[in-house]
């Protein structure tokens, strides 16, 4: 069972907002009509999650349809099991609930904060769009909040911590992965993609990174004049900050990167083949507040500055099984979880309409 899939179980997000769509009724489970929109939410919000953690499962539309049923279908079950419980919630936790949500809204599309008039005025402009009064709006969130304390309370004692040897078992596994001798793992083949995807990420934490600013500046067209253009322009901004000028105020006024432009140029942490070879290399040699020169890469003209360097380390035991053992109880959780849903299941009446989705 792979660890980033199932993670999807453990947490039931809060009520998404998103764009208006079609609300035709494409399945029933007990009776209850599960609409276009809770399909699509369900299905955007997987696939902007895989996009960062699995790139290669946001390109699999049949496989992003089913997670996204299996999460609508997951989440009405234990709202409805909750409900049927009369699970309680306090005014005090509905009122953090309606924060936790409204609180998404105070950061624009660039990263921006926003007042709290403005992200107020958004908040109230998406409850429009989906045509939904303020009251519905609470009592969905009371519903997310109740499923919330469900789990906690049947799937929470079932999870035991794992013993010191099932950690040790599990980072002589990931180093045999690590070390390429997988032929000895005894796994399955979900268990062993989890192995590969930990191993994946250790080997990044522990792999010898730079911190990098940078800006960007981009010809604005294809002829050699243009490109004489920006690179005389790259030119100038280093020598302003060889001069003394503030780096990030410059990546903020001058960088055609906007993304990173944004944060003062900064790029953040990256390891040997992230970056274009021509950008790596220099990046790699320079020392901490180092100005580089003007390099050259398809993208335009850079300037960067590496602001940390930290060296490869060996992955040892003592540093990484507090994380191996939060991972472990992460698969006993989202098990113990599968199992508790797929036990509602049997007892419930779950009606496809959409072809597309049976």
């Amino acid at each position: 069972m792979r660890i980033i899939s199932n993670i999807l179980f453990i947490f039931l997000f809060l009520t998404s907002l998103s764009s208006e769509v079609k609300e035709d009724v494409i399945a029933k489970i007990n009776g209850e009509a599960i609409l276009r929109s809770d399909y699509e939410n369900a299905r955007i919000a997987i696939t902007q999650q895989y996009s960062e953690l699995s790139p290669d499962i946001v390109n699999n539309s049949t496989e992003i349809a089913k997670m996204a049923l299996d999460k609508i279908e997951s989440e009405t079950l234990i709202k409805q099991e909750a409900a049927k419980l009369n699970i309680k919630v306090s005014e005090r936790e509905m009122d953090n609930g309606v924060a936790e949500v409204k609180a998404r809204f105070m950061v624009d599309s660039k990263g921006g904060k926003l007042s709290k008039e403005q992200a107020e005025k958004i908040f109230v402009e998406e409850l429009k769009k989906q045509n939904m009064s303020y009251e519905e709006f609470r009592s969905k969130i009371k519903k997310d909040l109740m499923a919330r304390k469900l789990i906690e309370q049947v799937i929470k004692p079932k999870v035991l911590p794992p013993e010191e040897q099932e950690i040790k078992k599990f980072y002589d596994n990931l180093m045999l992965v690590i070390n390429n001798s997988t032929y000895s793992i005894k796994a399955s083949k979900e268990e062993m993609e989890d192995y590969l995807n930990i191993a994946a990420k250790l080997k990044e934490m522990f792999s010898e990174r730079v911190r990098i600013r940078h800006i960007l500046i981009k010809p604005s067209a294809a002829d050699i004049s243009s490109k004489n253009e920006a690179l005389n322009k790259a030119k100038s901004i280093r020598e302003r900050l060889i001069k003394g000028e503030d780096f990030e105020e410059l990546a903020l006024k001058e960088s055609n990167d906007a993304e990173s432009a944004k944060r003062g140029g900064d790029v953040g942490y990256v390891i040997k083949g992230m970056l274009p070879e021509e950008m790596e290399k220099v990046a790699f040699a320079i020392c901490p507040g180092e100005i580089s020169e003007v390099i050259e890469t398809p993208f335009g003209y850079h300037i960067i500055e590496v602001t940390e360097k930290k060296i490869e380390q060996k992955i040892k035991y003592d540093l990484v099984k507090d994380d191996i053992a939060n991972i472990m109880m992460q698969q006993k959780f989202s098990i113990e979880l599968q199992k508790y849903v797929e036990e509602l299941k049997k007892k419930s009446r779950i009606e496809i309409f959409d072809s597309n989705l049976k």
